[in-house]
Formats: C-alpha cells, structure tokens, sequence
C-alpha cells in the first residue's frame, strides 16, 4: 500500500521549542504537498484554547493553509492527546484512508509505537541539532517504490 497521508507532530519535529522552523522543514512541506501528498498534523497542544494561541508557538511564517483543515488535530480541540490511541484513530478516520496509508512523523518513540498499533505506517526523526528532515522525503519516496 501506498502512502497517501502524511501527518506531522509539530514540536521538535517541524519545530523548534524557540519557534524557528528545523532545517528544510518548510521545504519538505511543500516538495511532499507538490508530490501529491495531503498534510496534516497530530499534536499536543496542552490548555491552548484557539488555534491563534497554538499559532503564537509557531514561527511567525508557519501556515496552516499547508495542511488539510480537517487533518489538523490538536489535542486541545479533539480533547485528545498522543499518546493515546483514540487521537491516532481520529486521524484515521479523518483521513478516509486505511490506515497503512498514513504516515506518521515524530520524534517520540511512544507516540511513534502508538500510531503503529493503530496501523499507521511510522518514521521517527532526529531532533536538531541532528535534525535528519532533509533525508525524509527520500525516505519516503523509496518506501512507495517498495509498496507498489
């Protein structure tokens, strides 16, 4: 099975915890979302109450518009947090797709092995200053060659 999904965390894994993109992340964004992909995002977003409150954590040029409206869940809008399974399975569900055809991409081997247990496929990334975002899209492009 293809990937036709890819979900992202948001904190360490796009971004930094002093609001500055890791490296070629936002260039990553756009090749996978020009390479046919649909974007979302799984994260926790702790008592934030609007997405503007979660927007001020982000760098200043950080763009929703991005990613697809209904494949964006924080935590604090779903009322569910990672690494609990019922946030993976509204993901799932959100996207329409079996789950096999999502992708999750985070820094956090639990929430990495939750997303798994649902049956989504997964891709743990280093944290900067070893960001590796660079090497994910070839990653993923040779996993599709190998699913087809």
């Amino acid at each position: 099975m293809t990937i036709r999904v890819i979900f992202f965390d948001l904190g360490d894994t796009l971004v930094t915890r002093s609001r500055a993109w890791l490296p070629d992340a936002q260039a990553l964004l756009k090749s996978l979302r020009q390479a046919g992909f649909r974007l979302g995002i799984i994260s926790n977003t702790g008592n934030l109450a609007t997405r503007d409150d979660i927007l001020e954590l982000l760098p200043a040029d950080f763009d929703l518009a991005i990613f697809e409206s209904d494949l964006v869940l924080f935590s604090s809008e779903v009322k569910q947090e990672k690494p609990d399974l019922l946030i993976f399975k509204e993901a799932v569900k959100r996207a329409g797709v079996p789950a096999n055809q999502c992708l999750f991409v985070t820094e956090n081997i639990v929430d990495t092995l939750m997303a798994q247990h649902v049956g989504m496929r997964t891709i743990r990334v280093q944290t900067d200053p070893n960001s590796d975002l660079t090497e994910l899209q070839q990653t993923i492009m040779k996993f599709q060659e190998l699913t087809r």
